[in-house]
């Protein structure tokens, strides 16, 4: 018997629920949640039953051991499987526990209440983990390898473009696309430190690579990201990213090669770049996507067209492709970040930190304008990972005893304002007025970018020599 999930192509689970009057069997979209099937349910259970419960406090499904399911979650995923009985219960009814006479099948049932066993899927994550800690370890030993730097670069190089198409088999015609996903993945972090160290300076240490070494390994990462976002099926989001931090490498290389701009000048003019585009990131995905998006009428006549709406399907994949581009560009965007802001907060200047403080706080604040979790997420790591280290670089250069009164003591202070913040506002959304606020700190945030990085690149300093 197969679950619901595992229905080639239906995507129905065929049940049968037994409601008070009657006994029905339907077929329910696995991917629907249960409050908007309940319903249509109510309707096919008997006359009169909606109505009932407005007497009882509604209607839920319950399994035949009175475990009753969640009505904001779909059939799929809560493994409910196919034939199966479901009971149409008043919500207030007490179920009364089953009996049993064997302790020892009790205690093995409350295991499986309270945790999965181990399964071949935990199997599957354990062996890419473990492989993909082999793989880092590998290209980290070739790192360790230099100088001379040509085949510490060419091995880790020619590797990183056969595991991209490694991936591309593993998903086309193996029909693995986790997989090959992780695989191609970890192509592109070889291809882009193998370009790295292929022409290092011999002799040098890599605190001497400059613009040339970085442009040749963004346009490399660029490439083998192409590839893998034609050839890989899912999780497309992956090779995206690699696509965009391509793009900005090639930017910052090709701005190195400008003598009078220091690498925290590069830095701040390519962090100013994604600061300004990420508002308009979903609509570029919207358009690498091609997802269809209606016309609106230019003449009274067009209102009265019926023009023909795409398939279903098409539209379907259609906002997948998008989704995951956009998450791929959230994604590139905030390493790029990250590793900007490294530089800025590590460059010994005044403004530097600054720009990177703004930067993070920017992101943090921006994180709340995407409502799916795997948007915000790499939003919300790249901005927290720059206040962090900006924290720990500032208390370096704090006297000892206050960094471990009040700097301790104020962190702890913030910390438990955040545990009770979001404790709260778990429960109940924050007053429309602080989103107000937020709003208004997003946008002073991000006109303060602009000046700040020019004090970066000390144009400032410049203006006030032209003019004498």
């Amino acid at each position: 018997m197969q679950t619901v999930s595992r229905q080639a192509g239906s995507g129905l689970a065929r049940i049968t629920i037994a409601a008070p009057k009657r006994r029905i069997d339907v077929a329910l979209p696995e991917n629907v949640p249960l409050a908007e099937l309940l319903p249509s349910v109510l309707r096919h259970a008997g006359e009169g039953i909606a109505d009932d419960g407005e007497q009882h406090g509604g209607w839920l499904l319950r399994r035949s051991d009175g475990v009753a399911l969640e009505s904001a979650r779909t059939l799929g995923a809560q493994t409910v499987r196919d034939g199966e009985v479901l009971h149409l219960a008043p919500r207030r009814t007490e179920w009364p526990e089953l009996d049993y006479d064997d302790i020892a099948e009790a205690i093995a049932g409350g295991a499986r209440k309270y945790g999965r066993a181990w399964s071949g899927r935990a199997t599957r994550i354990t062996s890419l983990s473990v492989a993909t800690l082999i793989f880092m370890t590998a290209l980290a030993l070739a790192v360790r390898s230099g100088p001379p730097w040509f085949l510490p670069g060419l091995i880790p190089l020619i590797l990183g473009f056969l595991f991209v198409v490694i991936g591309i088999l593993l998903s086309r015609a193996v029909g693995d696309s986790v997989a090959g996903a992780v695989v191609g993945g970890i192509g592109l972090v070889y291809a882009f430190v193998g370009g790295f160290l292929l022409l290092g300076p011999s002799g040098e240490g890599l605190a001497d690579f400059g613009a040339l070494h970085l442009l040749v390994a963004a346009t490399l990462l660029l490439v083998a990201s192409v590839m893998g976002y034609i050839g890989v099926a899912e999780y497309t989001r992956i090779f995206a990213a690699g696509s965009l931090l391509g793009l900005l490498g090639i930017i910052g290389g090709l701005l190195g090669f400008i003598e009078s701009l220091t690498p925290w000048g590069v830095a701040a003019i390519v962090v100013s770049i994604v600061v300004a585009f990420v508002p308009a990131f979903p609509l570029l995905a919207m358009r690498l996507g091609k997802m269809p998006v209606p016309a609106l009428p230019q003449k009274p006549e067009e209102l009265l067209a019926d023009e023909p709406l795409p398939e279903r399907e098409s539209v379907y994949n259609a906002v997948v492709r998008s989704d995951e581009m956009l998450s791929g560009l959230l994604l590139g965007g905030a390493i790029a970040t990250v590793a900007c802001q490294v530089v800025l907060i590590m460059s010994g200047t005044t403004d530097g930190p600054i720009l990177a403080g703004l930067v993070a706080f920017a992101f943090v604040l921006r994180a709340r304008l995407f409502p799916s979790g795997r948007h915000r997420v790499p939003m919300l790591v790249a901005g927290l990972t720059g206040l962090t280290m900006l924290a720990i670089v500032v208390g370096d250069q704090v006297a000892l005893e206050y960094r471990l009164f009040a700097m301790v003591s104020a962190f702890v202070a913030v910390g438990g304002l955040v545990v009770s913040a979001g404790l709260t506002y778990s429960r109940r959304p924050p007053s429309p007025y602080f989103g107000r606020f937020a709003d208004w700190f997003d946008v002073l945030l991000v006109v303060a970018v602009v000046p700040v990085a020019c004090a970066v690149l000390d144009l400032y300093s410049y203006a006030r020599g032209l003019g004498g």
